[in-house]
């Protein structure tokens, strides 16, 4: 099949980027598995609504043989099998739901001797703090809250923090590329990475002015 619909890729082109927790990673793949299923379905009906360009190419031209639809079924059967065998981690445990929202969670659910049971209780009837996680990312929403719960953001930051994907490292390795060529392979490039790669924008005059002028 030559290519898929874009609305298919696009969990996994989310997938990497600043920002993506194991919870947010987790849905996105589940996502894409179950839309996956679907597409093998439809591909088992002879439906190549994903696949443009094979529609096209069939609608111009003569059906497909049943051998070239059986195997396009049978490959993308093991790239679900692949997908359980290398993602088969992720998915919050039962207890943790409410880090997705601690206002939606059915207390019943916890155990009474949960530490942070009664942080759960003060928050959600904290009609502020409600609108303020409504407004904000789930991570920003946990550091400003901090404060004052400390032990229900910390378990929270416990699940979030994690890496969920080899993003930084990629980048870092591009951005090594870019900086140490052929030319400076003696370059001690590790105070460029650091610039290239940080989120801050660097002071460049404040530096400049501790630096002597050759």
């Amino acid at each position: 099949m030559r290519r898929a619909n874009s609305s298919m890729l696009q969990p996994i082109i989310d997938f990497q980027g600043r920002g993506i927790d194991i919870v947010t990673a987790s849905k996105k793949l589940a996502a894409f598995k179950e839309k996956l299923v679907l597409l093998i379905k439809r591909v088992k009906r002879w439906n190549l609504v994903n696949f443009p360009c094979l529609e096209e190419t069939v609608t111009e031209n003569s059906t497909l043989p049943p051998i070239f639809v059986a195997k396009n079924v049978e490959q993308m059967q093991r790239l679900c099998t692949s997908f359980d065998g290398y993602f088969s981690c992720g998915e919050l445990q039962a207890c943790n739901i409410w880090i997705l929202n601690p206002f939606m969670q059915n207390l019943e659910d916890l155990d009474d001797d949960v530490s942070i049971k009664e942080d759960l209780i003060d928050m959600r009837h904290n009609r502020g703090i409600q609108m303020e996680f409504t407004n904000s990312q789930l991570d920003h929403f946990l550091a400003s809250q901090l404060e004052a719960y400390p032990a229900l953001v910390t378990k929270a930051l416990e699940v979030l923090v994690p890496f969920a994907t080899a993003y930084l490292c990629e980048q870092g390795f591009s951005c090594l590329l870019h900086i140490k060529t052929k030319s400076r392979n003696q370059l001690n490039s590790i105070h460029d990475m650091r610039v290239a790669l940080s989120t801050k924008t660097p002071r460049f005059d404040a530096i400049m002015e501790k630096k002597q002028q050759q």
